[in-house]
């Protein structure tokens, strides 16, 4: 009978348009979350400086003085238009001087105009200069030392931390994304009984309660993952995805427990905006659960989850039994409490019919 509950929600909410709506929304959204992805992955392979302030060169100015040249070459255009000038006659409000550099110690003055907010563009931006000349100058010094220096070989070990930030969390969280966008599916599923009065025809049936909650819940993980196989697909273009196989099973095994705790919101939910606003909610404290070990895993390699399993699986780490058993077990515990909490809750006529009781009173009676 389960099953049977299970086709009855697939082939309607197939036909549903609002589905067609969000699947195609999804769809669109992913291309542009590729999109935003791959630019910063690409700006952080990058070895130039990053301005991520927008350029303001036409509207700020400055009047350089630097006969050597070494702080203007480093000055970056599209910050600030830059004006070489004399001391004598600036044209612009703000001035930089620089001595002719002749070695250590080199002097340089600015002069800022403080009636005019653009003074902080210039500031910040002679500041990058000197940074980068400095560092420049040192590079010059340290080569022309002909001391013999100790053949020191440094070998570095995995990505740096913005690499691994990008290759890792962010393509995990992408994976991830689908598993919170169907909480529609389950209040139109199961709320919407409770709102449309149709939950009482259902309940008449003979049919077990257990069997129409869990199999309006089988019907959204089936839903889930064949979006989650389209959506592994599409991301695959933009990023590379080792061990697909065993990421898609992990995937669709921590669908469980989110449509368990969605259900079990559902169930409790007396109409569509109560319910949204309890799915809400539950997600981000789900969410908090998932990314709070993963980011921890990045700063101090050690952690459990479903999340940092998966990001292990895109890094190639070596994967110990133990790391996939406590993710399994982690997982089948918390769809057991969910699931066996929804169905309490569903069997329940004062749920169902009203008046319904009060969380405080729900857990007195459960325990």
């Amino acid at each position: 009978m389960m099953w049977t509950i299970t086709k009855w929600e697939i082939k309607s909410t197939f036909k549903s348009r609002k589905f067609l709506f969000i699947f195609i929304f999804q769809i669109v959204t992913l291309f542009l979350i590729i999109f935003i992805f791959s630019g910063v992955l690409q700006m952080m392979n990058t070895t130039e400086e990053i301005t991520l302030t927008p350029s303001l060169g036409e509207f700020v100015s400055l009047d350089v003085n630097d006969p050597s040249g070494i702080i203007r070459d480093e000055l970056n255009p599209k910050a600030v238009m830059i004006h070489p000038t004399s001391i004598r006659s600036p044209r612009e409000n703000s001035l930089l001087l620089v001595d002719e550099y002749n070695g250590l110690p080199l002097n340089a003055s600015l002069f800022l105009d403080y009636s005019t907010p653009m003074r902080n563009v210039v500031k910040e931006e002679v500041e990058s200069a000197v940074e980068r000349s400095s560092r420049k100058i040192a590079n010059q010094i340290i080569t022309s030392m002909k001391k013999e220096q100790v053949n020191v070989k440094e070998e570095a070990v995995g990505e740096s931390l913005p690499l691994k930030l990008v290759n890792k969390v962010m393509v995990a969280i992408l994976l991830i994304l689908p598993l919170f966008m169907f909480g529609n599916l389950i209040i139109d599923s199961i709320t919407g009984e409770k709102e449309r009065k149709t939950g009482e025809s259902l309940i008449a049936m003979p049919i077990p309660r257990s069997h129409i909650i869990l199999g309006k819940s089988l019907a959204v993980i089936i839903i889930m993952g064949v979006q989650l196989l389209i959506w592994m697909i599409i991301i695959w273009v933009g990023f590379r995805i080792p061990n697909a196989l065993i990421i898609y099973l992990v995937l669709l095994l921590t669908a469980f427990p989110v449509v368990g705790f969605t259900s079990l919101v559902a169930v409790y939910s007396k109409n569509y905006k109560e319910a949204g606003i309890g799915i809400t909610l539950a997600y981000i404290i789900i969410i908090g659960f998932l990314i709070v070990p993963a980011l921890a895993y990045i700063s101090q390699k050690s952690g459990l989850g479903p999340l940092i399993l998966i990001i292990k699986l895109l890094s190639l780490e070596n994967i110990t039994i133990f790391d996939m058993v406590s993710t399994v077990s982690i997982l089948i515990f918390s769809s057991v409490i969910f699931y066996g909490l929804a169905v309490w809750l569903f069997e329940k006529d004062d749920i169902i019919f009203g008046p319904r009781p009060g969380v405080l009173r729900l857990l007195r009676g459960f325990l």
